[in-house]
């Protein structure tokens, strides 16, 4: 198998580098042009320019407030309408801080320094200023009044928009990281979840990719190609097998005929020891014949269901009666056989039907070869469960998932007494599968000694799984 050729890789502002580049460097950008703009919205108004000129400002009304403290006009008026020129919190105040005019919520002046104190005498406004607190204006009106400006309505909306600028900001950067998180992993969990698939066996799933996609895409594509080339080295191991198996038919056909012929011989030797030895050996291979053409059966059958497509089943559907044909099958292992009811029906293949539940008798009666075997059928809703107990020493916890792995045995079991190639298991899973249900191992009811093999199959007819 040739290997395939190597994709050209994207450009770099295309593939997976560049968009994590690109996203967190418009993130910043955007943040650092936000933060300008906070920054320039929200600066300090207060400098001696904007001081300067509400300093004219006051100027401009000083003879109007003048007139109003001399009684000849509203002070009233003129405060409010200089507090809304400044867009300030304004008091006149005398220089015992009684309330004049203007409003009542402004903080009553601030002590003065002695420089200050010159400065407001002199008629120039002050800033004052406390380590907490908002700025403080003062404007010397005449010898008798002191304006007071409060800037804390003006700290307040810039607060607030200073908190609101930051919480976007916050909220920008937080939006970016979650998208960009959002689309890699997404990506990334359905390879996992393919990956996983594979894993499982299912060579035939295969990723969705962009085929001009970045890195991530790239990875799915290669691990495409690698459930592809398993694939590939799996059918062709199986189609090996199974011609081997199906050309092995016939020398062993040849072979048992030979054996029989010998036995037969056998039997008419007059009796010597060496006659008495024939005759063992005869027997001997006879069964090992017999295990040989079993284990090819098992592979051919095993190789008919996994080479099978998704549209050409190898399960032959008809009606069975349960309760006749388990009694059938059970009878050579000595089963007692259960159905409830006894008229329960079950859609499946015969011959393969067949064949896993004399697997699962053979093995149960090689675990306990004296003691007693149990056959049932039980309908469970839309399924049918069939179970076989016996009485034999169980199965481990940890390897009852393990024993319908192809070629797999128990340690007590390896023997070669014991017979069997491990691959019995492995053919009823295959056969549970292909009928839609499916088998597993458990320790009987009531923690007796023994195991339980249990296989649930649909009452009715479905696709056969691919498997």
């Amino acid at each position: 198998m040739s290997d395939p050729a190597p994709r050209p890789r994207p450009p770099a502002a295309r593939g997976l580098f560049g968009r994590v580049f690109f996203t967190f460097f418009a993130a910043v950008l955007a943040f650092v042009t936000m933060a300008s703009i906070v920054q320039f919205a929200t600066r300090e108004r207060h400098d001696a320019g904007w001081v300067e000129a509400a300093d004219a400002t006051v100027e401009a009304h000083r003879s109007a407030l003048l007139a109003a403290l001399a009684g000849t006009g509203d002070l009233e008026r003129e405060v409010a309408a200089l507090a809304a020129e400044l867009e300030l919190r304004i008091a006149l105040r005398d220089h015992d801080g009684a309330l004049l005019a203007g409003d009542p919520t402004t903080h009553p002046l601030r002590p003065l320094r002695p420089r200050q104190r010159s400065r407001l005498e002199r008629g120039a406004p002050v800033m004052l200023r406390e380590k907490s607190g908002e700025p403080q204006l003062a404007f010397a009106i005449g010898d008798r009044a002191v304006l007071v400006a409060d800037t804390g309505d003006t700290a307040t909306r810039r607060t607030r928009m200073l908190a609101l600028a930051i919480a976007s900001l916050i909220g920008l950067l937080g939006a970016s990281a979650w998208l960009l998180a959002r689309s890699l992993t997404r990506r990334l969990a359905l390879l996992e979840d393919g990956a996983t698939r594979i894993a499982r066996g299912e060579l035939g799933h295969r990723m969705r990719v962009d085929p001009h996609g970045d890195e991530i895409d790239r990875l799915g594509r290669t691990m495409n190609d690698m459930a592809e080339q398993l694939g590939e080295l799996l059918r062709g191991q199986r189609s090996l097998l199974a011609n081997v198996s199906h050309e092995l038919k016939t020398p062993i056909a040849r072979l048992r005929v030979l054996a029989e012929l010998l036995a037969e011989r056998a039997e008419t030797l007059p009796e010597h020891p060496a006659s008495a030895r024939i005759r063992q050996g005869s027997v001997e291979l006879e069964q090992d014949l017999g295990e040989l053409a079993t284990l090819v059966q098992d592979l051919l059958t095993s190789g008919r269901l996994e080479l099978s497509g998704p549209h050409a089943s190898p399960v032959q559907r008809t009606l069975i009666d349960l309760a006749p044909f388990l009694a059938r099958i059970g009878g050579p292992f000595a089963a007692e056989v259960e159905v409830t009811p006894p008229a329960l029906t079950l859609t499946g293949d015969p011959l393969l039907l067949e064949r896993l539940i004399t697997n699962l008798l053979s093995n149960a009666r090689r675990a306990c070869p004296q003691g007693h075997v149990w056959i049932t059928a039980a309908a469970a809703g839309d399924h049918v469960v069939l179970a076989v107990e016996d009485e034999g020493p169980g199965i481990p916890p940890a390897e009852r998932a393990r024993v319908f792995e192809a070629f797999y045995r128990l340690d007590d079991a390896r023997a070669r007494d014991h017979g069997g190639a491990g691959l019995g298991l492995y053919l009823c899973a295959q056969i549970a599968r292909a009928h839609g249900g499916t088998i597993a191992a458990e320790g009987r009811a009531g923690d007796r000694p023994g195991a339980r093999l249990q296989v649930r199959l649909p009452l009715a007819g479905r696709d056969a799984a691919v498997l």
